[in-house]
């Protein structure tokens, strides 16, 4: 990251109907060193909905099973219809399921195992889906 984007807070929005698992991300995510993020929490699609709505959520983290919903597959495009561009990862205890390869026709960006996240996949995480990946600096500045 460059020296501008460093102090940046980055606002993530957890949706899981488990509020334990927020308590449990938060601690992995204290490890981030290269990012301050503020974890938002909620424990349904439809609160998430009215959460990226409002805006300021920077990237979400989407439980892959919440009831009522069976999967991703029916929650992600809830949030892509509600105008959320950010990026959106798919976390669950297992995503071995062959579903799970079509995870980019759902609008999700990625997807991750509860068991991966600790402080430097956050760093990966942000760095690949939420820098502005052009340069300070372009060539045609110097036209």
């Amino acid at each position: 990251m460059n020296s501008k984007q460093d102090n940046r807070q980055w606002r993530v929005l957890l949706v899981d109907d488990d509020p334990a698992e927020h308590v449990l991300l938060k601690r992995k995510l204290k490890t981030a060193e290269d990012a301050v993020i503020d974890l938002e929490y909620v424990g349904d699609i439809g609160g998430a909905v009215d959460r990226v709505k409002a805006g300021g959520v920077d990237m979400v983290f989407l439980d892959n099973r919440l009831v009522p919903n069976n999967d991703f597959r029916e929650t992600a495009p809830q949030l892509r219809s509600a105008g959320f561009i950010g990026p959106i990862g798919i976390i669950s205890s297992d995503i071995s399921g062959r579903y799970f390869e079509q995870f980019r026709d759902f609008g999700v960006d990625f997807k991750i195992g509860k068991d991966e996240i600790d402080g430097t996949v956050i760093n990966f995480i942000i760095n690949e889906y939420t820098q502005d990946q052009l340069s300070e600096t372009c060539s045609e500045d110097y036209l």
